[in-house]
């Protein structure tokens, strides 16, 4: 029974992670402006049902096969595991997000520049 439980260590690690990036996804799409709604809705309900399949079964093992209190030690585990994999998947975001502004600021000053020094030929005659 122990040797089940503790081969079942990737699959609780996956849905652990899994879980995060869907909560995370969540969050992330809230501020979205762009997405179909109806396809977002689709997948999300899809993807909600099957974590929901997979809590269900991942507690049934566990109520069947494991020690007394163990299920609510893994769900702490777990939540760890989430807040963890959130504040991962918030620095992903986080870094991604000023490379892109950190980009266009670039871009929009050079652009700048470049026009700046071409009018500035245009006002001296030179151009």
């Amino acid at each position: 029974m122990g040797r089940d439980l503790s081969s079942a260590e990737t699959a609780v690690r996956n849905y652990a992670k899994g879980e995060a990036q869907l909560a995370f996804g969540k969050e992330r799409k809230k501020k979205s402006i762009f997405g179909g709604v109806m396809d977002s809705a689709i997948d999300q309900h899809f993807r909600e049902e099957e974590r929901k399949r997979m809590h269900d079964q991942l507690r049934s093992l566990f109520l069947l096969h494991g020690s007394p209190g163990q299920w609510e030690r893994l769900q702490a585990s777990i939540a760890r595991g989430r807040a963890e994999q959130k504040k991962i998947l918030e620095e992903q975001a986080r870094q991604r997000d000023m490379f892109i502004k950190t980009g266009v600021i670039i871009i929009v000053l050079t652009i700048g520049g470049v026009i700046l020094f071409y009018f500035t030929k245009y006002l001296k005659g030179t151009l």
